[in-house]
């Protein structure tokens, strides 16, 4: 799946390709990959799943819509989080994960089995919400969009059963590669970036479920716990990554 990237909280440096050049007319590989990049734009939603900080490592699903609705689930079991239109966010961790410090501890004792809605300024939710937004995939995005940046097409390959086409931009050791769709709408599939002034490792995202609904149903008031002082211990002993 790739390293492991720390996804909020952070200023990436610019994912640096080389020069552009503006000369020369769109070859049908850049309008490949502008047409695909289009379709992940438009899309009324999406899965990413890549590694982040925030699950100690461990790949995160993130589904989001246009209307701000999200759910994040860290593919270790650690934590679920769901973000209603936007605004209030709720994040469960598991029993597993929660008794890492003895069942005696009061944070195991406060939130096993429930929900705790974080509030509005909190750094969890800050964090989560990075998330939600795609920020950092997004910004890759809007670098590797930009006109007159070369781009060229590799060898088709299969993954999950699905034919993808690379584009690529830049040379080994420092490239992007968008794996799109080789039968249907060209949307991309995944997004791998090998740059090392982006990340010391090659970073993957992978993209799926789009079109699928991302239905956030808040958690019920007898399983929910809103509590600063609960909110500022997970802070510091649940979250890692935290900026």
């Amino acid at each position: 799946m790739g390293a492991i990237l720390t996804l909020a909280g952070c200023a990436y440096p610019t994912v640096d390709l080389g020069d552009l050049d503006n000369t020369q007319a769109p070859t049908a590989d850049q309008e490949l990959l502008k047409e695909s990049l289009q379709l992940f734009k438009n899309a009324p939603s999406v899965t990413v799943t890549t590694r982040a900080a925030v699950a100690m490592g461990s790949p995160v699903a993130i589904s989001m819509d246009r209307q701000h609705n999200c759910r994040i689930n860290a593919q270790n079991g650690a934590f679920q989080v769901l973000v209603e239109h936007g605004d209030r966010t709720w994040i469960k961790w598991n029993e597993i994960f929660l008794g890492l410090q003895g069942t005696d501890d009061p944070l195991y004792q406060t939130l096993n089995g429930k929900w705790l809605e974080l509030s509005t300024e909190g750094r969890i939710r800050k964090s989560m919400t990075d998330l939600c937004h795609l920020t950092v995939l997004n910004q890759v995005i809007d670098q590797i969009s930009a006109p007159g940046r070369s781009t060229a097409r590799q060898p088709e390959t299969t993954q999950d059963g699905e034919r993808l086409t690379p584009l690529r931009q830049g040379t080994d050791g420092n490239a992007v590669t968008t794996y799109v769709m080789a039968q249907g709408k060209p949307y991309p599939h995944k997004i791998l970036v090998d740059v090392p002034t982006f990340n010391p490792e090659p970073v993957t995202f992978q993209l799926s479920s789009y079109g699928e609904p991302v239905t956030v149903k808040p958690p019920k008031d007898t399983l929910t716990v809103r509590s600063a002082q609960t909110e500022a211990m997970a802070e510091k002993t649940l979250v890692a990554g935290l900026r």
